[in-house]
This record gives C-alpha cells, sequence and structure tokens, in this order.
C-alpha cells in the first residue's frame, strides 16, 4: 500500500483531509399503489464507491394487531420501527448475503460493541447503530403503525456504516415518513504521516507538503497527526490509521458516536468538530438531492415510470 498522502497532502483518492467523497442516488418514483408488498420508496445510494440499496415499507399496521390506529402517546412519540440489514457473505461471492434484522418487538442488545471482525458481528453490530439512530427520529403517526428499513450492501469502499445510515435518511424523507430530524453520518480517524504502511513503505521523509513544508522534515508534517473524514477502504485497512469513530448529528447536535477502539480525550473534541464540518457537507448534497428529486417527481411525465438519477444535486433522465 502506498503513503495514503501524496506529496500535495491530497489522499489516495485525490480528495483533501476534510473532504467528503461524492454523493449519488437513484431514486425511484412512488408506487401508484401503496401495499403491504411494495416499498412506499427505494433508492440506491453512493459515497465514493460504496453503494447500497435502501426500500422504505411503511407505515403499515402491524398483522398481529387489526385494530384502528390511535394516536401516539405525546411523551412517546416514535414509531414501532425494524430494520433489515444484508450484507455479502465476502467479496469474492457478493451475489449471497447475510441478513439480519432487528425490530422493536424484541430489545434490542444493551451494546453494540463486538468482540470479533466476522460479518455476522459487524452485521448485528451496524444494524443495532442504524435502530437506535433511527428509532429516535421517525415520528409515529399511531402507536400500531410500523416503519421497516431494509438495506442491502451492493459494494463496500469504506464508511459502511455512515454510507447505510445517509441512505436510511434520504430514503425515509422521499417516501413521506415523517421525521423529527434528518441525521447525517460521517467518519473520522487519525492519519500518522510516518507511520509505516502495511506493505512496508512509508511516506518519505522529504516530500514537500501542500504548503511548502517538508512532510517528514523539520516544521513539516512529521510528527503532525492529520485528521481524516468519510474513509474508504484502503484509509480503514491502513495501519497509520487509529482512533476511528462513526459520527452522526442531526438538527441538535451529536446523535452518535461510535468509536472503534480508545480517542484520546484531546483529540475527542477537533474530531468531532471536523465530523460535524463533514456532516455538514454531506447533508448539503442530501438536501439538495432532495430538493431537485421533489421538482423532477412535479415535472415528470405521468406514466412513463422512469426513476430520476441524481448527481451532485442535478437530475438526470435515466
Amino acid at each position: 500500500m502506498s503513503s495514503l498522502l501524496n506529496l500535495v497532502s491530497l489522499r489516495s483518492d485525490y480528495r483533501e483531509p476534510s473532504q467528503s467523497r461524492v454523493i449519488s442516488s437513484t431514486i425511484l418514483p412512488p408506487p401508484s399503489s401503496i401495499s403491504t408488498n411494495s416499498p412506499t420508496g427505494s433508492l440506491t445510494y453512493s459515497q465514493g464507491l460504496t453503494k447500497v440499496q435502501c426500500e422504505i415499507y411503511g407505515p403499515t399496521l402491524d398483522p398481529a394487531d387489526r385494530q384502528p390506529a390511535v394516536p401516539t402517546d405525546p411523551s412517546s412519540p416514535t414509531a414501532p420501527l425494524t430494520v433489515t440489514l444484508s450484507l455479502p457473505l465476502s467479496p469474492s461471492n457478493p451475489s449471497k448475503h447475510l441478513t439480519y434484522t432487528l425490530s422493536s418487538s424484541t430489545p434490542p442488545p444493551l451494546t453494540s460493541s463486538v468482540s470479533s471482525h466476522t460479518s455476522s458481528s459487524l452485521l448485528q453490530s451496524y444494524c443495532l447503530s442504524i435502530y437506535r439512530v433511527f428509532s429516535k427520529v421517525v415520528f409515529g403517526v399511531g402507536v400500531r403503525n410500523r416503519v421497516e428499513i431494509r438495506l442491502k450492501v451492493f459494494n463496500d469502499d469504506g464508511s459502511l456504516l455512515s454510507t447505510l445510515i445517509n441512505a436510511s435518511t434520504l430514503a425515509l424523507a422521499t417516501s413521506a415518513i415523517p421525521l423529527t430530524s434528518l441525521p447525517i453520518s460521517t467518519t473520522t480517524a487519525i492519519f500518522s504521516p510516518t507511520v509505516t504502511q502495511k506493505s512496508g513503505t512509508s511516506t518519505s521523509n522529504n516530500k514537500r507538503s501542500r504548503s511548502g513544508g517538508t512532510v517528514g522534515g523539520k516544521g513539516g508534517m512529521s510528527g503532525k497527526k492529520v485528521t481524516l473524514i468519510d474513509l474508504n477502504l484502503e484509509e480503514e485497512l491502513s495501519s497509520g490509521v487509529d482512533s476511528y469513530m462513526v459520527v452522526v448529528f442531526d438538527d441538535d447536535g451529536c446523535l452518535m458516536c461510535k468509536m472503534e477502539n480508545r480517542v484520546e480525550v484531546g483529540r475527542f473534541r477537533g474530531m468531532v468538530g471536523e465530523a460535524e464540518g463533514g456532516c455538514r457537507e454531506v447533508r448539503g448534497e442530501v438536501e439538495g438531492i432532495m430538493r431537485d428529486w421533489a421538482r423532477g417527481l412535479f415535472e415528470r411525465r405521468e406514466g412513463d415510470g422512469r426513476g430520476l438519477q441524481l448527481l451532485k444535486g442535478r437530475v438526470v433522465g435515466k
């Protein structure tokens, strides 16, 4: 693996340390008729090369309870929620998926920490994190009106949990599901330029930084740790990256911080500040996609059945 920061302090995918990846989404038009077997909303969502699908079902009446829905208790305004997540069993066999479902009808585990990085453990951990985020913001119109989020991973190139959360936010918003806020997520980590990479190469001592100082020399980036946001898979697997966190912000502030390992107290606030800026950037893109989707839906010819391809807030007919 080559150094994650090149001669001008850009990352391996030519982003600046505080720059997010390109966001794109294909949102399918709403169904002409609503049934329990068809999704209320469906989309594919990409951040960089990480690509997922999200389908929203509901709000629907719980099949086990056919009584009319009653207004939700104001002290508990969230709707019953189900999260289903499917991950590929292995990169070499992407057609087969491992699926896990978490529902409000069954108490979730007390912790989302995992003791191993097996596919099953990561699947449950991700599903629990998504459930905890959206169980706080999906507004209930009736105590028995259930909302289901179904997520499927097509490709993982880093920041998968953040991509799943952002895809769910966009899918819920474009499915007319009432939300108390819009959760937006990004990842952040500390990168040490002088740490040897897995391939045995390290950052050269005579490389020039973007500001003109040397990366490895006095006054340069040697010993200075760089905060990265929206990490790709190469960065996540790098031995020079530590203090990895998944951060979620909503309208009221920080909603969740999921840490893979210990983070020094002195670094934590700065990392969360960088993540807040990254979430603000992603939020602008997601809100732009929502506005253009609504405008395109209004202008779309009836009965053409086309999806709307959206890239960086631009609508392109598909």
